[in-house]
């Protein structure tokens, strides 16, 4: 499981450790959007960051009960599958086959290690995937809300712009996951509208 850059120390560090160095490369990842008040693209690590601050913040917005912590974990987890074989754009051509690759990436890591972190980090990634509990719906749901609320904030340097995305790309998007995240989603749906309105969404 140890492919990390540097100074090799495997047989020093315990293999959760590895798995601590294992995924730090989430901070090099790039994805499409824009972080909110700057020009260059926000990192998974980033990402994932700024997701599991939304559970707390946003909470109440979640039109199920949730368990605020257990959601807060799934969006920590959601994207790990991306240190293996990196990010896909959602408006992409990429994101067919999309949920294979990361699925395969994520069994290859489970059968690697018999690690009780490991398979933790797993089944709550499965959980985000197979989207069966409140918290991973809701976290679905902001997954979705906040590249609308980066692109929007900062449409000078919008992926939307960029790819020219089209508003019923987004706006399909957010449909998929509306449910989950009640006033969010008119909020959503008003940032989608004028962003079309001024050229920004095809």
């Amino acid at each position: 499981m140890t492919d990390h850059d540097g100074e090799q120390a495997a047989g020093l560090l315990p293999e959760e450790a590895e798995l601590v160095l294992m995924f730090d490369k989430l901070k090099d990842v790039e994805r499409q959007n824009p972080l909110a008040y700057n020009a260059r693209r926000e990192r998974v690590g980033e990402h994932s960051w700024h997701l599991a601050l939304c559970v707390p913040i946003l909470a109440e917005f979640a039109t199920e009960p949730i368990d605020v912590a257990r959601a807060t974990l799934i969006a920590v987890v959601h994207d790990l599958a991306e240190r293996f074989v990196g990010d896909t754009f959602a408006f992409g051509s990429d994101v067919v086959g999309q949920h294979d690759r990361e699925r395969g990436a994520m069994e290859q890591l489970l059968g690697s290690s018999n690690s009780i972190s490991v398979k933790r980090i797993v089944e709550l990634w499965n959980e985000y995937e197979d989207q069966k509990s409140p918290e991973a719906r809701f976290v679905k749901g902001l997954d979705a809300f906040l590249p609308i609320l980066l692109n929007s904030t900062n449409i000078k340097n919008s992926s939307w712009a960029d790819h020219g995305v089209r508003a019923e790309q987004v706006q399909k998007r957010l449909d998929k996951v509306r449910s989950s995240i009640g006033d969010l989603a008119a909020v959503c749906d008003r940032m989608i509208s004028d962003a079309k309105h001024d050229g920004q969404l095809r």
